[in-house]
């Protein structure tokens, strides 16, 4: 453990200094005045800044420390989840719901959920999206702390407190345009971290030649294979957590209310494409790093250059280590600064779009009957930020590994969301109560697994303890969920018809045939959208 030196502690503090006093900027400009303007930055958010704050946000500790660490411990394979599928999901966001989603006119996924399923599957929704965020931020504020701890010697307590209290700060008075800003910002941190870093490592472990011929075989294999030290091979269970690796990143992503945010901030369609692509390009180009840097580890192992008992306990600790031993204290200095921005752009994306989710539809949307003011909802917003903050904060003292507990937080939003936002976008018979059983069967099959396994282990746990366990996460509660929405939603078509899908100004975008003007629903009707009100009062 190093001491806390004056030349890192005066590098962190000049970044922080920086984050705040960009959301101080936003907000004395005027950007944030309204809900509209701190919700989705006014609509005016142009392919570059969308790209990069797209890059930013998914990379954070998870993929920046996880991804090395599995890499270290299981290869290219281990790292399949994040960044690869990851990066698929922008892709897909891009090909086949950005135009539908951007002509309902809303400003959070929840105005989806309710504009098709009413109150009820709105509710239900919102609430099962929060879990993925709160348990993505955890990670995001652990890292910090593993970060802080081994490179500065500040305690992983207080430094996580630190750093997440600026995070709070600057989205409490930027909304959504101080985390765009910040975020590609340190979007240009990170490249550069890694830019300082890997150069470094090669050179210290005697040139490329020398890794090639200690890169073990396989190690840049995509494929299942009988030398993978993960056991993903060609059998039917390593091939299963193969395709679950695929799967539960790459399409649990897509509900991911932070994407979807990006998506409503851009000025246009062909806008929002564009930065979609541009993000997983970056994403998937940049995520090389990690991987890389823990393929340097194993080769310094190899080559007697570290004792492999430094990372016994804990690989996820890779990078930390090799920067403390490679770099002087000044470039050392600048990587603390860009792994700060790696994490805490995402911390502040997944603490914002949660008070979104929140305000937008519990308290001022669409599951509340009351119609408030802008500035009630701009208010309320700001303080939810507060408040979901530190309970992040919280939660991260007790969270486990980074890796593993941000793929689970993904999985469990595939489990959860994936049927009820691909049906209700594209299938016409979806209904309210398909919806809900939906969600509510993957949320049960997910908690009955985790019961079965804490029994199992001996402590309370929902992370997959070995592959047949990661299987059934991702598969089992998925499936049974698509089961519920297609046979519950065939079964109430009489008690409970499906409603066209509308924008949020009530104009029919599909199925206009299942308009039916003399029946009012009960768990559907027009409400006034604050978004949409003050778009009419422009």
């Amino acid at each position: 453990m190093i001491c806390l030196m004056g030349i890192e502690v005066f590098v962190i503090a000049i970044y922080l200094i920086s984050m705040l006093a960009i959301g101080f900027i936003v907000q004395r400009r005027g950007s944030v005045e309204s809900a509209k303007g701190y919700l989705i930055a006014n609509r005016n958010v142009g392919p570059v800044l969308i790209g990069g704050t797209l890059f930013a946000t998914f990379w954070g500790g998870g993929t920046l420390l996880g991804g090395a660490g599995a890499a270290y411990q299981s290869h290219l394979l281990g790292t399949i989840a994040d960044p690869w599928a990851s990066g698929i999901t922008l892709l897909l966001m891009a090909f086949f719901f950005v135009t539908i989603l951007r002509k309902m006119k809303i400003a959070s996924l929840g105005e989806m959920y309710y504009l098709r399923y009413g109150k009820r599957g709105a509710a239900v929704a919102s609430i099962l999206s929060l879990p993925t965020l709160i348990f993505w931020t955890a990670v995001q504020i652990l890292a910090i702390g593993k970060i802080l701890n081994v490179m500065v010697g500040l305690p992983a307590f207080e430094s996580s407190l630190i750093a997440g209290a600026i995070v709070i700060i600057y989205t409490y008075l930027g909304g959504m345009l101080a985390v765009i800003w910040t975020d590609n910002i340190q979007m240009v941190l990170i490249l550069i971290g890694l830019a300082i870093l890997i150069p470094t490592g090669i050179v210290y472990v005697g040139g490329m030649d020398v890794i090639a011929t200690h890169t073990p075989e396989d190690f840049w294999s995509f494929l299942p294979s009988d030398a993978s030290p993960s056991g993903v091979d060609w059998s039917i269970t390593g091939f299963l957590v193969w395709f679950a690796a695929w799967c539960g990143m790459g399409f649990g992503s897509l509900a991911s209310l932070d994407i979807s945010q990006r998506v409503f901030c851009a000025r246009d369609d062909k806008s929002a494409k564009q930065g979609l692509a541009l993000g997983a390009g970056l994403y998937w180009v940049a995520g090389i790093g990690p991987i890389f840097l823990g393929l340097l580890g194993i080769v310094m192992v190899q080559t007697g250059l570290m004792d492999p008992s430094v990372l016994a306990s804990d690989p996820e600790l890779i990078i930390p280590f090799l920067a403390k031993e490679l770099l002087n204290p000044w470039l050392m200095a600048l990587f603390v600064g860009s792994l700060m921005a790696a994490i805490m752009s995402t911390a502040s994306s997944a603490i914002f779009a949660s008070a979104a989710v929140i305000s937008t539809d519990f308290v001022h949307g669409a599951v509340s009957d009351k119609s408030r003011e802008q500035g009630d909802v701009l208010r309320f917003t700001r303080r939810l930020v507060v408040a979901i903050g530190l309970l992040c904060i919280l939660i991260s003292f007790i969270a486990p590994g980074l890796y593993d507990l941000m793929i689970f937080g993904f999985t469990l939003l595939f489990a959860c969301l994936f049927w009820t936002l691909v049906c209700g976008l594209f299938w016409k018979k979806a209904n309210t109560p398909g919806a809900v059983a939906s969600m509510l069967s993957g949320f049960l099959t997910v908690l009955v697994g985790g019961a079965i396994l804490s029994i199992q282990s001996g402590e309370i746990t929902l992370v997959p303890a070995d592959n047949e366990w990661m299987i059934f996460f991702t598969f089992v509660p998925v499936i049974m969920g698509g089961i519920a929405m297609f046979v519950v939603s065939l079964l109430t078509q009489k008690s409970h018809p499906p409603i066209p899908l509308r924008d949020s100004d009530g104009n029919i975008l599909k199925w206009p045939e299942l308009e039916e003007p003399q029946i009012e629903r009960k768990d559907e009707g027009p409400r006034e959208n604050y978004i949409s009100a003050e778009r009419a009062d422009s």
